[in-house]
């Protein structure tokens, strides 16, 4: 896994990379026909494997926490974002994962569960090489395409779904999923939910009024925030304008794009900087205590969705028909000035989600200033 890893740093976004992704997609239906069939009793589980960033994971969280309800789920988590699984419950087993062994871990898994069926969240490469070190389980979900739930293993036909947001998605597959289990599988006894973090004590608790500012993206990617001058701007309207102290977080390798965001800002302004200072369970609890929310689409919008915050996302490379939340709280800004806008979440195949490089030097992140980002504030009526 670690050559692998490697290679994708490697090759990432280029043609080779590309080829070789639709190759294997347009090979994967062949293959997949050797998945086992599954066998129901008492000790059937789900496995579920977090490949991604945060967001990903988060994302799929509330259709994992609602399969846990009933039945039993193995969810595999990178290291990374460990404390991210007290916003699950204790029934369900959590695996923690280093990125370059994970094929280990899967083998380790495999040689202590025999029954078990694979939930498939993506038609990427990896995919395929995780289910060869599971031993080819039976297998649902996004198999070959995000818009179409397919079954291997079992005698079901593929199914289409109509709606393109991620979310709703995941509700499908959900229902699909108990559909099938509710047939064949034992339910749990008094399946209880209980999130972990409710009962958490937090390092930052502020006696302020504020609202969390979080505007970067993962590292991976190029494109995903906006102009630094606007969120300068925009931190210093707010400032001027509202009684509401913007605190900003962002991890140890976002610091750098905060400092350039905060450099031009007069002095007499004191925004609350938290960039590398915090963690996800740091984040919990400085996001329950805020105002509201405002994001680029990363893992903070993702977290405060969860959370049902009041979210203001910024998009400007990704899809709101995609990748925002259905929740009453959770808007957007979104202002397709170039019609290459969106440029990720339009595929169904293996390059969704997908980071490469903008051929117009990310254009798009001068498409929302601070003027749309207060002004919609206000007719939200999150400001005053």
């Amino acid at each position: 896994m670690f050559i692998l890893v490697y290679l994708k740093k490697l090759l990432q976004g280029s043609k080779l990379d590309r080829y070789l992704r639709l190759i294997v997609s347009y090979l994967s239906p062949f293959y997949y026909r050797y998945s086992k069939k599954p066998i129901f009793n008492d000790d059937s589980k789900f496995i579920y494997i977090c490949y991604g960033g945060l967001g990903d994971c988060i994302l799929a969280f509330p259709f994992l926490k609602r399969i846990s309800q009933n039945y039993k789920l193995t969810i595999f988590i990178e290291n990374k974002f460990k404390d991210v699984d007290v916003l699950l419950s204790d029934n369900i087993e959590i695996i923690f994962y280093v990125k370059k062994n994970i094929l280990k871990e899967l083998k380790k898994y495999r040689k202590i569960n025999k029954n078990y069926i694979l939930i498939q969240q993506s038609p990427i490469l990896e995919f395929i090489l995780f289910h060869i070190f599971l031993k080819r389980p039976p297998t649902i979900g996004f198999v070959y395409k995000q818009n179409q739930i397919a079954f291997e293993g079992f005698p079901i036909e593929k199914k289409e779904i109509k709606t393109d947001n991620k979310y709703l998605k995941y509700s499908i597959l959900e229902k699909t999923i108990i559909n099938i289990a509710s047939k064949n599988m034992s339910k749990q006894i008094n399946p209880i939910y209980t999130s972990k973090y409710q009962n958490l004590k937090f390092t930052y608790v502020l006696d302020f009024r504020y609202f969390i500012l979080s505007p970067t993206k993962d590292a991976n990617w190029s494109m995903g925030f906006l102009d630094y001058k606007i969120y300068t701007n925009f931190i210093q309207k707010m400032i001027e304008n509202t009684q509401l102290k913007p605190v900003i977080v962002g991890t140890r390798e976002d610091k750098k794009i905060i400092d350039n965001i905060l450099i031009n800002l007069p002095s007499r302004l004191k925004p609350l900087n938290l960039a590398g200072k915090t963690g996800i369970i740091d984040l919990i609890g400085l996001i329950k205590q805020s105002d509201f929310v405002v994001a680029n689409d990363n893992g903070v919008h993702h977290l405060s969705n969860f959370l049902n915050k009041k979210t203001l996302t910024l998009y400007n490379f990704s899809s709101y028909k995609v990748y925002n939340w259905p929740n009453k709280d959770s808007n957007y800004i979104f202002k397709p000035l170039y019609n290459c806008m969106p440029c990720v979440g339009k595929e169904n195949g293996p390059f969704d989600n997908y980071p490469f490089k903008c051929p117009w030097n990310v254009r798009c992140k001068n498409t929302i200033d601070e003027e749309d980002i207060f002004k919609k504030l206000g007719e939200l009526k999150w400001i005053s």
